[in-house]
């Protein structure tokens, strides 16, 4: 296996032949009209020091639209962290809006299993009829159980697709189980953990946690990836009104 010691810049061609040298992956989204240049210099950095033990990869998103989808249109620079599993990949963090010490963090996350910073949750802005609602705890949903709590569920249902594993998860859990308390009537909050029920995963494609998906009538409507309480209480919002 050859060992590289800079990053490698590739497209949505042949990103899945690059990802096939089955080494731990730092997988850089950016947008070559963004210039970061600290971030560049570190991550070329990390590449020479981490050489044949990690493999450094960039694609430009600007040019390379299904790349970005794919990893839920992270906001740039982003960082994504992959490891071999089985005969595919499998994404173990990521981070939108990195900085140079995201970079580094996550790195140490991938190679060493260093536990990720809990970054402060962002404070919410609920309605006045959520901050009148009792608090509670998001119930836990899995292969076994999704179809009769969530599939035929009257309720529209929010599902946190999570890890025990994923920062960002632990980061935004604590709002998540208000919410399930704030809605309680309205909207069913749930979560998953996608290592113990892979098959509900796969079939939603979820690719990176945390993701959430609005159901109603049982159809998947909206879905989002990231530790937002913005955008969680957005699409909650908007399955009251809908």
């Amino acid at each position: 296996m050859p060992v590289f010691d800079s990053p490698i810049t590739t497209d949505e061609t042949n990103l899945k032949k690059v990802l096939g040298q089955k080494l731990p992956t730092l997988l850089l989204l950016f947008d070559s009209r963004q210039k970061n240049e600290p971030l560049e210099d570190a991550l070329r950095r990390e590449a020479k020091k981490n050489a044949g033990k990690l493999l450094t990869v960039r694609v430009d998103v600007s040019q390379n639209a299904k790349v970005h989808a794919e990893y839920n249109n992270l906001p740039t620079p982003a960082i994504v962290t992959i490891t071999p599993a089985g005969f595919g990949t499998k994404v173990k963090s990521q981070a939108g809006n990195a900085r140079t010490a995201d970079l580094r963090a996550h790195i140490d996350h991938l190679l060493n299993d260093a536990p990720l910073a809990k970054a402060p949750l962002p404070e919410a802005k609920p309605t006045a009829k959520a901050a009148s609602a009792p608090a509670g705890k998001a119930a836990h949903v899995n292969d076994a159980t999704f179809k009769q709590t969530v599939l035929k569920s009257s309720q529209p249902v929010l599902v946190d697709f999570w890890a025990a594993w994923c920062g960002p998860c632990q980061v935004i859990a604590p709002y998540i189980d208000k919410a399930a308390g704030d809605y309680a009537g309205k909207v069913k909050v749930v979560k998953l953990n996608v290592d113990e029920s892979q098959i509900t995963a796969q079939q939603y494609n979820v690719r990176s946690i945390p993701t959430f998906i609005l159901f109603k009538d049982g159809q998947p409507v909206q879905r989002f990836s990231g530790a937002s309480p913005t955008q969680i209480q957005q699409m909650l919002q908007e399955a009251v009104s809908g």
